[in-house]
């Protein structure tokens, strides 16, 4: 969108067609469980509804559920919406679905996650409301997943992607996997990358104590807190380890904490409230996984001012700066994660300068007011695409914008 676009949409009043008041965005995710997808949702629904009518619908009760109602957000629960594959309970999901929207009647529906974004586009399509899909994670392109997933993604996105207006990928890597399996036409998809609040909380990395190394992430098949326990395993006794998260691996990682003999410098703290304070007691933070679209913990350690090394895979690479804002370390690798980490620990003037860079790199580019913005006039795009909102210029700002354009086709 060019600016002159961008002015255009902010200074024209845009009224919804079919209903009187703000435009209607309906957000469909399909878990309520604390993760990057569900902050992300959060974090979207609570910004818009300055702007947009706002609810949310999710397959479950949980942390965005609470977190949406706490702000006053409608929040809707659809049962059948669930991760898993079952034909009879996703097409009792779609019926739901489609039940709510005819309900609500959204001028825009935005899903989120696989099984959401499958069923959540076909309804929309069914019901003609446009919609946009949010790509947290692609399910194929990588080993981590299971075989399944991986054979059946790629043909399901395809048919979900024709019914929507446009695909939103929240990194580079993202919208590289997405042409390459020929997902969707180029000019459906956007890569918007993720941002999150700033906060006060902020790393003292010039303290005396013992060190502090994190990791924020769930424990999951596409997560690798093994091979950074195998590498912290190699870090001279001194430093400790912090996990937050939870998952169904936490139980064999803390199995294998044991068996290294590393149990009493590691901390399994499970899901947490406080993790931006978490970070700020912290000294460097670690996410080691085998695939990443664009990690919401590495955003939350730069905005601390904390040094991040991390797996290069995904979108890794688009948020840390190697050698400048942290080091990227080949996937899998515990021993280059074990050098990275002992030059980190090893250096406090390194884990200052890395620190400093990386809270500077934060706000520069990842601050979510960069995210809300773009998103926001991607919905009026779409709304005035499909004609579910009609411009009304305000008299002012149109005699302002006709000098605008001047100034523009002058140039």
């Amino acid at each position: 969108m060019t600016s002159f676009e961008e002015a255009k949409l902010s200074k024209h009043l845009l009224v919804p067609i079919h209903h009187h008041g703000k435009p209607k965005i309906l957000y469909v995710i399909t878990r309520a469980e604390h993760g990057g997808a569900q902050v992300h949702v959060r974090d979207l629904a609570c910004a818009m509804r300055q702007e947009f009518e706002v609810a949310v619908a999710t397959g479950e009760e949980g942390y965005l559920s609470e977190a949406c109602r706490d702000q006053a957000i409608p929040v809707h629960i659809v049962p059948h919406l669930q991760r898993r594959v079952w034909p009879p309970a996703d097409a009792r999901g779609l019926w739901e679905i489609n039940g709510l929207i005819r309900r609500l009647q959204p001028d825009l529906i935005h899903t989120h996650t696989f099984k959401a974004g499958f069923l959540g586009r076909l309804a929309g399509s069914l019901r003609g409301v446009p919609s946009i899909h949010t790509v947290h994670s692609w399910l194929f392109g990588t080993p981590a997943l299971p075989r399944l997933w991986r054979i059946l993604g790629a043909p399901c996105e395809r048919l979900a992607a024709y019914r929507c207006q446009r695909l939103i990928t929240v990194s580079e890597a993202g919208a590289r996997l997405a042409h390459m399996h020929r997902i969707a036409p180029p000019a459906k998809i956007v890569t918007i990358h993720n941002g999150i609040p700033d906060c006060s909380e902020r790393a003292n990395l010039g303290h005396d104590h013992p060190l502090v190394i994190t990791m924020v992430a769930r424990f999951t098949e596409a997560k690798d807190h093994d091979v950074l326990l195998r590498a912290f395993a190699g870090v001279p006794p001194g430093p400790r380890l912090r996990l937050i998260g939870n998952g169904p691996l936490r139980e064999s990682s803390e199995k294998l904490a044991r068996q290294l003999g590393i149990q009493d410098r590691v901390e399994f703290l499970g899901d947490r409230e406080d993790v931006a304070s978490l970070l700020a007691a912290s000294d460097v933070s670690v996410l080691a996984t085998k695939f990443e679209m664009f990690s919401l913990s590495i955003l939350e350690a730069m905005r601390a001012g904390l040094p991040v090394i991390a797996s290069d895979v995904g979108g890794n690479c688009e948020a840390i700066v190697d050698g400048e804002t942290g080091f990227l370390v080949p996937c899998g690798s515990a021993t280059a994660l074990t050098e990275a980490l002992g030059q980190v620990l090893d250096n406090p003037d390194l884990r200052l300068r890395l620190g400093r860079a990386a809270r500077l790199r934060f706000t520069e580019f990842f601050e979510f007011a960069h995210q809300e913005r773009i998103t926001r006039n991607l919905y009026y795009e779409v709304l005035l695409e499909c004609r579910r909102v009609t411009p009304r210029p305000q008299p002012a700002p149109a005699l302002e914008l006709a000098g605008e354009a001047r100034q523009e086709n002058a140039a």
